[in-house]
């Protein structure tokens, strides 16, 4: 069973460094979307490998068996079906696991899409003044000039 929590945690991990680079080369080669700086790119790593705890056992919910398991007493050995339901078990707790944590790491990235969007936006407010005070000026000078 020790290689079923092995296997199901090397998912996992694949699985959470997979969507990562989708995930960045999406704000990479999006045009409509800046890319993430590298600050960003190590925050959401952070946030994604805080959960993950390569090489240790998984937690401590899937270390203690459930009451009236198979290796409750000590001759006691796994069917088929009782190792396959465990499995199936751990793997519907990772993808529940997996769920909650993209959802996080998704409300953060929409967190940086928008903070980026009100930068644009003052950026563009800003460009838009200095364009009309250089117009203004510029008018000023001419007008000077001519008179």
């Amino acid at each position: 069973m020790e290689q079923a929590h092995r296997g199901i945690e090397q998912l996992k991990n694949n699985f959470n460094e997979a969507a990562l680079d989708t995930v960045f080369a999406h704000c990479e080669n999006n045009r409509e979307s800046t890319p993430l700086l590298p600050e960003q790119q190590q925050e959401l790593h952070n946030r994604v490998h805080s959960r993950v705890y390569p090489g240790q056992k998984p937690g401590p919910e899937r270390d203690s068996e459930p009451e009236g398991s198979p290796n409750q007493s000590p001759g006691a050995q796994k069917t088929g079906e009782s190792f396959c339901k465990e499995v199936l078990s751990l793997f519907q707790e990772m993808l529940s696991q997996l769920q909650k944590m993209w959802q996080d790491v998704l409300a953060c990235v929409q967190m940086c899409a928008s903070l980026v969007n009100m930068v644009k936006f003052i950026l563009s407010q800003i460009m838009n003044f200095c364009s009309i005070a250089a117009q203004s000026f510029s008018s000023l000078f001419l007008v000077q000039g001519v008179a």
